[in-house]
């Protein structure tokens, strides 16, 4: 088992879902929270992009041939 000092840390969030998380939770410092927040973000932001790209590409939904 590695030392913690050898544990890769998690990897950050991106600077804008951060900023976006830590405006809506103004009273929260702790920065467990915020970056759980700030994950859920990009996981919507993706999700929403995915949708957008399924939309014009596949045929069988209505989008481009």
């Amino acid at each position: 088992m590695p030392a913690p000092a050898e544990i890769p840390s998690a990897p950050r969030p991106p600077d804008w879902a951060v900023e976006r998380a830590t405006d809506e939770l103004p009273e929260v410092t702790d920065w467990s929270i915020i970056s759980q927040r700030a994950w859920q973000l990009v996981t919507s932001a993706k999700e929403r992009y995915d949708e957008r790209h399924d939309e014009y590409d596949d045929p069988d939904q209505g989008g481009e041939a």
